[in-house]
C-alpha cells in the first residue's frame, strides 16, 4: 500500500470514518424499515451490526496515526454477515448490497488485500447460497459482480500507480517525507560546487539501522514502518534550518549538512544518538545503529564525496574481520 502524506492521510481517515457512520445509519434505517413492515426475520443482522459499525467509525475517527488501523476487517466481516443473511437472491435490492461490497473493500483496503478478501468473501457466498442460485440469477450476478469488481480494481490500482508516479516526481519518500535517494546526486553536485566556491565546509551524516530484518521478524512490518517514521522525525528535530534528509534505502538515511565542519557533524551525531536512546520505542535499536560522519575534502568531486558518505564504517569493519 502506498503511504500518503500526513495531511492527506488524516483527510482519508475522516472520509473513511464518515463512510462508516453512513453505513451504520443506513443499517439502522433498514432495521427500522423491516420492523415497520413486520419483516422480523430480516431485522436481526442490520440491527445488530449498526452499533458495532458505529463503534468502528469512532475508533477510525479518533485513533492515532501511529496506531495500526484495525477497523477494515471487522467492518467487512459484519457487512458480510449482513449480506449473507439479508434476503433471497431473486430480490434485486439484496443483490445491490452484493455489488456494494467490492466498492467498499477496495476503498478501505490496499489492492492486494482487497482482492484476496473479495475472493474469500465470494467463495463463502457461493458455498452458503448455492442452493438459492438458478442459472439466470447466477449469470446476472456474475456479470454485475465482475463489472463492479473490475472497475473498482482498475480504479484502485490506477490510484496507487499515480501515487507512485507523484512520489517519483516530487522526489519525496511517501512514508517518511524525506527526499528520495535519486535526488541526492543532483543536489550534491550543486552543494559541492557552492562549498568550493564559498570555501565553506560541507558534511554528511549517514544513519543506518542494522539487522532491520530481525526487528521486522520480531515486531512486524507495521512496527518497522513506524520506526522509520520516528527516525525521520528525530533527524528532522536534530537537524537545523537548511539541513536536508534523504532516504537512501529501506534502512538508511543521509543528513546533508551545508556549512558544517566535521566537528559540527560529530556533535549532531552525538545528539542524534542521545535522542534515540532517550526515546523509549527507539532505544531497542540503539545498539544496531551505524553512523558515518564525513566532510568534503578540497580535492574531492561530488561522486567521490557521495561514495565516502555512503560507506558504512561498521560494515567495512565487519567485512575486514
Amino acid at each position: 500500500m502506498i503511504d500518503l502524506g500526513q495531511n492527506t492521510s488524516k483527510m482519508r481517515d475522516k472520509v473513511t470514518a464518515g463512510l462508516y457512520f453512513s453505513l451504520a445509519f443506513v443499517l439502522a434505517i433498514i432495521a427500522w424499515y423491516h420492523y415497520m413492515l413486520g419483516h422480523y426475520q430480516q431485522i436481526l443482522w442490520p440491527a445488530l451490526s449498526s452499533p458495532f459499525i458505529l463503534v468502528l467509525a469512532l475508533i477510525r475517527l479518533f485513533q492515532s496515526n501511529e496506531s495500526r488501523d484495525i477497523t477494515p476487517y471487522p467492518l467487512l466481516v459484519l457487512l458480510g454477515l449482513v449480506v449473507l443473511n439479508s434476503g433471497p437472491l431473486f430480490d434485486p435490492l439484496y443483490r445491490q448490497w452484493l455489488y456494494m461490497v467490492p466498492v467498499l473493500t477496495y476503498f478501505i483496503l490496499p489492492v492486494r488485500q482487497a482482492s484476496f478478501s473479495l475472493l474469500l468473501f465470494f467463495s463463502l457466498f457461493v458455498f452458503f447460497a448455492v442452493e438459492q442460485i438458478n442459472p439466470l440469477i447466477l449469470i446476472d450476478l456474475a456479470i454485475n459482480l465482475s463489472l463492479f469488481s473490475g472497475i473498482c480494481f482498475i480504479f484502485a490500482y490506477t490510484q496507487e500507480s499515480q501515487t507512485q508516479t507523484l512520489e517519483r516526481l516530487s522526489g519525496k519518500d511517501s512514508l517518511t517525507g524525506a527526499f528520495s535517494a535519486n535526488q541526492l546526486s543532483k543536489r550534491l553536485v550543486a552543494e559541492v560546487s557552492r562549498a568550493k566556491a564559498t570555501r565553506r565546509p560541507l558534511s554528511a551524516l549517514l544513519f543506518t539501522i542494522h539487522n532491520i530484518e530481525d526487528f521486522t521478524a520480531r515486531q512486524g512490518e507495521y512496527k518497522t514502518r513506524n520506526l522509520f517514521i520516528k527516525v525521520s522525525q528525530i533527524m528532522e528535530e536534530v537537524g537545523r534550518t537548511g539541513d536536508e534528509i534523504y532516504r537512501m534505502s529501506d534502512n538508511s538515511f543521509l543528513l546533508l549538512l551545508p556549512n558544517t565542519s566535521i566537528n559540527g557533524c560529530i556533535v549532531l551525531k552525538e545528539r542524534l544518538i542521545q535522542q534515540m536512546e532517550d526515546h523509549f520505542e527507539l532505544s531497542a535499536i540503539a545498539r544496531d545503529l551505524g553512523l558515518n560522519p564525513v566532510t568534503l575534502q578540497a580535492s574531492e568531486t561530488s561522486n567521490q564525496f557521495m561514495e565516502r558518505a555512503l560507506a558504512d564504517p561498521d560494515m567495512r569493519a565487519h567485512n575486514a574481520l
